[in-house]
């Protein structure tokens, strides 16, 4: 009997299509950011911009499963991808204001649509992938959103620099459209459910998504996730652009090589799941999450004197590269496992019941490192020895409950 490759026309299509939309995202999303912490030059009001932003994820999320699991998801895409072509021409059009009500407007809107769109994406790789290559198209999506996090930073720092956020918004509205009528010719298999849609239905959904992550076992894993992005994601996002840009006072080009550090960290750590394997497993991952956090003390030390900010940066840069490559073998490995271990008809609701729990604690991160690098704007390197701190319990508790779980885990 064939085995169906990998990438068959519609794989490979919502392949090409993610890399033009995440790219278009990445762009207008590092842009945004900047933007803002130019306007505010403040850590705390930056990291509550960020924080904000991030709550329609959470509140949205599960409803975007409902969604991805009750209409077809290739409609859920384009139509979303089309929608938010239209807001970012429109902010760039009119919402360039200097005041921080309309970007923030937009990065909430983008945030909401995300929700929506995440679950639909992340639900169709089980379906168009063959089983026995789904670790590796979970590497290949991990590879993509890399890319684009690789490349866009580069690109949108060097447009922002250079020409300001017209001429990004142009770009990134372009590449939506784009992804936008690919996906238009798009074919994922869908089998509509025989009830009646409707609030009581879609709560149902919701309940059944809960039972089953209580009875898997499942729960206290995603704690310890919403954990990491509490302490660890939470302080790359907020701490790293006041480092270079605020504490070091270097360039907007300069900072944009750190987030693309990252994006490439993501990449190698998705390749290595391929190259290594078998010798790969989910059960002994806390491993990998403890080195993401030790690159935080690489940070902290590069930073406790800013008499050489040049030196610090590549310290800054090394580090973020090699404590994404970990996270990046982390997250590919358990992404695949959550796809495994969960029914068909559940996979959207799986998705962004995951989504919502592991962001949840984001905002609250956010919010809480731009008051703490307020408080320690003269000596940062506190902030991240903190951070590593509070991951160690976290990648303890992490280690207790695989090892315990080892012998219910796919290898």
């Amino acid at each position: 009997m064939s085995v169906q490759p990998l990438f068959h026309r519609d794989f490979t299509l919502m392949v090409v299509g993610q890399i033009i939309s995440l790219f278009g995202n990445a762009i207008l999303r590092f842009a945004l950011s900047l933007y803002v912490l130019d306007l505010t030059g403040s850590a705390a009001l930056f990291g509550g911009v960020l924080a904000v932003s991030m709550i329609p994820t959470i509140l949205l999320s599960p409803v975007g499963g409902v969604l991805a699991d009750r209409l077809p998801r290739h409609r859920i895409m384009y139509a979303l991808d089309f929608l938010t072509a239209a807001l970012v021409a429109g902010f760039g059009l009119v919402g360039r204001t200097g005041s921080t009500l309309p970007p923030a407007l937009l990065m909430l809107c983008l945030s909401a649509i995300q929700a929506c769109y995440q679950p639909a994406t992340q639900s169709a790789v089980p379906l168009l992938a063959p089983p026995e290559e789904l670790t590796r198209a979970n590497g290949v999506v991990t590879q993509v959103y890399a890319l684009s996090s690789l490349l866009g930073p580069i690109a949108g720092g060097w447009l922002y620099g250079v020409w300001g956020m017209g001429p990004i918004c142009a770009v990134s509205a372009g590449c939506f459209f784009a992804s936008a009528v690919m996906e238009c010719f798009l074919h994922i298999p869908f089998t509509a459910p025989t009830d009646q849609g409707g609030i009581k239905v879609a709560l149902d959904d919701l309940r059944q998504a809960g039972q089953f992550l209580s009875r898997s076992g499942l729960l206290p894993l995603l704690a310890v996730v919403a954990g990491v992005n509490l302490f660890l994601s939470s302080c790359y996002v907020v701490g790293l652009p006041y480092l270079v840009k605020i504490y070091l006072g270097l360039s907007s080009q300069l900072y944009s090589y750190v987030e693309a550090a990252m994006g490439l960290g993501t990449i190698l750590g998705a390749l290595l799941t391929g190259i290594l394997g078998q010798r790969l497993s989910f059960a002994r991952s806390a491993r990998w999450l403890f080195l993401s956090a030790l690159s935080l003390c690489f940070i902290a030390l590069s930073v406790l004197s800013p008499a050489a900010p040049l030196l610090s940066w590549g310290v800054i840069l090394l580090s973020a590269l090699f404590g994404m490559a970990c996270a990046g073998l982390f997250s590919v490995l358990a992404q695949t496992f959550l796809q495994r271990v969960t029914p068909t008809p559940l996979l959207g609701k799986m998705s962004a019941f995951v989504t919502a729990v592991s962001t949840c604690a984001m905002p609250l991160g956010q919010g809480l490192y731009g008051i703490m690098l307020e408080w320690f704007s003269a000596a940062p390197w506190v902030v991240f020895c903190f951070a590593f701190a509070a991951c160690l319990p976290l990648v303890l508790l992490a280690s207790r409950l695989l090892r315990a779980d080892r012998q219910q885990l796919p290898a």
